[in-house]
């Protein structure tokens, strides 16, 4: 989801603009939202226990709507497979409709409904493995305010530039029960959903996968059958409904069947013509990251744009429904079908999976299509970041969505992580083996930040604790005041390392140093910048300055770079043979050595021997009591170095 706060209904902007602001155009209208008493349902309560019971595998929507108001009329049918036997069917539908009747095929069923919950009374226990099928008839009008980031779940609005007045719905993140009965639930996404709009015959309907027919009805209305036949979670389902044109063609795919692009305009003659160069960019944007990340997830159904007056867009899957046409903001969007869509967050906690990663879409957008504006775009993200000190990207408080869909963690700190794990793996054919294999593990599927970590350790056979736990599950970010010395062919690099919170340990990353030698730059990688340690760089010829993290690859803040007039300080440190961190210890402690270790042992200060790790370089410390410990070295050369470290 991405939203923008306008000047204007329409204007063009560009990123350099963009990049400054503080907020992130998808989530600058969050503060709007209301918490859901839903986000704060109790597990353990029935209500929830009941809907734990069934799995949903098909619903198909038969409603009656109009682009001049929000009411709401028709049926849902569930079909439903119980994972456990249950005699009692529970479904969310907000206060305000009223149920007509429940039906069984042909059996009326009892019902009550109160506090936004129904509860439907089965004539049999249905046992672990069957099916429950049932009908419900309702109608109402659609609570108004701000349940949802962008307003109410089910709006009318006219677009003030373009006159088009429009029906629209967007639930994100708990807002579906207010149109619509239903289960919201990340874990159980549906298998295909079918959405049947009757309307007057001067609109349209845009919708979620296919659109299967439109039938003309006896008493003059019309008809939209949309059939989505891939699992879909429950706030990605939409309607738009107004007076729209079908502007549509095909993006073409080397991966994949080609792919509808199908865009649902407003059906003013100026509308096209002012946007058609950004609508005809998403071919190129499907065919680009189809290449990047994976093959169109839904390239046998479509993708596509409804048109409605908010600011900004929500990605409703295969339709995204979008009021401003921005590049950025069409890849933002876009990117969502792989990560959102495809893969879903399991929990709300674990946002990332969907918001960060959709937006370092705009950045390889960016990269690949206008290279200029890709820097301004990452330095944006890291401004933002750094303009406050603290915040994880996890979300640990999920009943507020401020704070789920915060612009400065959630996307901007998100998509910088991102970028940080492609400077890990220091290899693009790795890192977009990894998105690939993420994609495809997890499509049709919901995911966790842990789960993304996992692949990003099988495909790379590389170790992430250190990083998820400093940059996901961890606060702020690293200050350095940096100081340096040539020495002969030596360039010695001192890290004075401080950071932003006190929560999260020193920071411990790779970097590229810039260094001006015999006046021309030149970009050194060193593949772990230990704080308050020295690294020892061999150079050929005269070094002038040197520039930290030229590339703005890693989220930091340089207080000071400063070149001292001798050694004094750096080689001390350099000259050590082995280098422990972090000390003081936690859970763990690491042993950097230029020799082969053989084994590493712990002694209290009388001496005795409380552990012994072999072939090791790494060494637990979470089961030592708080003190002072001595550490011996063994290398295979027969080579012993010992150590005072802290454990605290």
């Amino acid at each position: 989801m991405r939203i923008i706060i306008l000047l204007t209904f329409y204007l063009s902007f560009s990123l350099a603009v963009f990049s400054q602001q503080s907020e992130h155009f998808c989530s600058s209208m969050k503060s709007k939202s209301q918490s859901s008493s839903l986000m704060k349902a109790d597990p353990n309560s029935l209500s929830q226990k009941l809907m734990a019971k069934y799995d949903v595998k098909f619903q198909h929507l038969n409603l009656k709507l109009e682009r001049t108001n929000i009411n709401v009329a028709g049926s849902v049918r569930t079909i439903a497979a119980a994972v456990q036997s249950l005699d009692t069917f529970v479904l969310e539908l907000h206060s305000n409709h009223t149920i007509d009747s429940v039906l069984a095929g042909n059996t009326k069923l009892s019902f009550s409904h109160a506090n936004n919950l129904v509860f439907i009374y089965l004539t049999s226990t249905v046992a672990s493995g069957n099916l429950i099928d049932l009908t419900l008839y309702y109608k109402g009008t659609p609570p108004s305010g701000n349940s949802t980031p962008f307003g109410a779940a089910m709006s009318n609005k006219t677009s003030p530039t373009w006159g088009a007045q429009v029906t629209y719905s967007l639930s994100e993140p708990y807002s579906s029960y207010e149109w619509f009965p239903c289960k919201q639930s990340l874990q159980d996404k549906i298998d295909s959903v079918y959405i049947w709009v009757t309307t007057d015959s001067s609109n349209k309907v845009g919708s979620n996968g296919l659109l299967t027919n439109v039938q003309l009805l006896s008493n003059g209305k019309k008809r939209y059958e949309w059939r989505n036949i891939n699992p879909i979670d429950y706030y990605l389902i939409s309607v738009s409904v107004a007076k729209y044109i079908d502007y549509r063609f095909y993006a073409y795919p080397t991966n994949s069947q080609p792919v509808l692009v199908q865009n649902y305009i407003y059906d003013n003659p100026a509308t096209l013509i002012r946007i058609k160069p950004v609508v005809d960019s998403t071919k190129q944007l499907i065919e680009l990251l189809a290449n990047l990340l994976g093959p169109y997830p839904f390239a046998n159904e479509k993708y596509g744009h409804s048109m409605a007056p908010l600011s900004g867009g929500m990605e409703h899957q295969t339709m995204t429904t979008l009021g401003v046409f921005e590049f950025s903001i069409v890849a933002h969007e876009l990117g969502h079908q792989w990560f959102g869509d495809n893969t879903t967050c399991k929990v709300w906690k674990d946002i990332w999976v969907n918001e960060g990663f959709a937006s370092y879409v705009e950045y390889l957008a960016f990269q690949y299509l206008r290279p200029w504006e890709a820097n301004a775009e990452m330095l944006g993200n890291h401004n933002s970041v750094l303009s406050k000190v603290d915040g994880s990207v996890y979300v640990p408080d999920t009943t507020s969505p401020t704070r789920i869909f915060d612009s400065r963690l959630t996307y901007r700190k998100g998509s910088a992580i991102i970028h940080m794990i492609r400077f890990e793996l220091n290899d693009d054919s790795v890192f977009f083996s990894v998105l690939k294999s993420y994609t495809s593990r997890f499509a049709n599927s919901t995911a966790t930040g842990d789960d993304f970590k996992k692949v990003v350790e099988d495909v790379s056979g590389k170790n992430f604790n250190k990083f998820f736990s400093q940059w996901y599950y961890g606060e702020g970010y690293p200050i350095h005041d940096i100081k340096w010395y040539q020495k002969a062919d030596s360039l010695l690099i001192y890290n004075g390392q401080t950071h932003s919170v006190s929560l999260t340990n020193q920071f411990e990353m790779p970097m590229e140093i810039a260094a001006k030698i015999n006046g021309k730059d030149t970009v050194i990688r060193i593949e772990r910048f230990l704080p308050n340690d020295t690294s020892r760089i061999k150079v050929n010829g005269s070094v002038s300055s040197i520039t930290i993290d030229p590339n703005n690859w890693v989220l930091n803040k340089i207080n000071s770079v400063t070149k001292i007039s001798g050694s004094t300080g750096i080689e001390d440190l350099q000259n050590q043979e082995i280098k422990i961190y972090p000390n003081p210890a936690k859970d763990y402690l690491e042993v950097f050595c230029n020799e082969v270790v053989e084994s590493i042992t712990v002694f209290d200060l009388q001496g005795k021997i409380l552990k012994s790790n072999c072939n090791t370089n790494r060494l637990e410390t979470f089961d030592l009591m708080n003190g002072i410990y001595l550490l011996n070295v063994s290398c295979k050369n027969g080579k012993c170095y010992k150590k005072m470290f802290v454990k605290e």
